[in-house]
């Protein structure tokens, strides 16, 4: 027994429905809700529509309920996600891109010299992440919905903590070590370090929405 184009679409309004607002889910869910009623049916080929989309329906109870369902699908995708763009800034402090990395810190730790106070030029320097950080936030602003569809997979490369949360980190360590930078000078080449891995965060971050929107497109065909 299978189920009609009119009926899977009707499955997926009904999923949909359920305030399921991601797409790749809604999809995920319709076909095993689809394959669940096809089995059920096939078993018992006398059941109406509705009642064999209601036998479906009560597998996703509990624990594995549709919107429990999608937090664990939420979870997963970071951690996913988290991996991929470490491994791209790691990228970063392997041999040839190394040089560019050690050279970013090399011009960061140089130009503090040009600074009276540690203190205030590491300040300078955390809020010009800011600025480095917004072409992500704003990339991923207008790239978050696939014609007009959203995707929970988009949702968690949001930039948003990492572009306001690392300046602030940086800037509030070096306040809190201000004594400390005018005797070692090793701390302030240490947070030099610390803003270059903020700029790598910042690149890797549009490299991998891109990527995950090319795939996307490619998955589910869409424009």
């Amino acid at each position: 027994m299978k189920l009609t184009a009119e009926q899977i679409q009707y499955v997926f309004n009904y999923i949909k429905s359920l305030d399921i607002k991601w797409y790749e889910l809604q999809v995920e869910f319709t076909d095993h809700m689809v394959t669940s009623m096809e089995e059920i049916w096939e078993k018992d080929p006398e059941l109406t529509f509705q009642k064999v989309k209601q036998y479906a329906e009560s597998k996703f109870v509990g624990h594995s309920s549709f919107k429990s369902i999608q937090e664990e699908r939420k979870c997963i995708l970071q951690k996913e996600c988290g991996k991929v763009q470490w491994k791209m800034i790691t990228d970063y402090v392997k041999f040839p891109k190394i040089f560019g990395s050690i050279l970013l810190v090399y011009l960061a730790y140089t130009f503090s010299a040009y600074f009276v106070s540690p203190q205030k030029y590491l300040a300078v320097l955390f809020c010009s992440l800011l600025i480095i950080g917004l072409p992500s936030l704003y990339y991923w602003w207008n790239s978050k919905e696939i014609d007009g569809k959203d995707f929970l997979t988009l949702e968690t490369l949001n930039p948003q903590l990492l572009v306001f949360s690392f300046p602030s980190l940086g800037i509030g360590m070096s306040n809190q070590l201000k004594e400390e930078l005018l005797q070692y000078q090793w701390l302030v080449l240490l947070f030099c370090c610390f803003w270059v891995l903020g700029i790598l965060i910042s690149v890797t971050a549009i490299h991998l929405q891109k990527k995950t929107i090319e795939n996307i497109k490619k998955q589910y065909q869409l424009n």
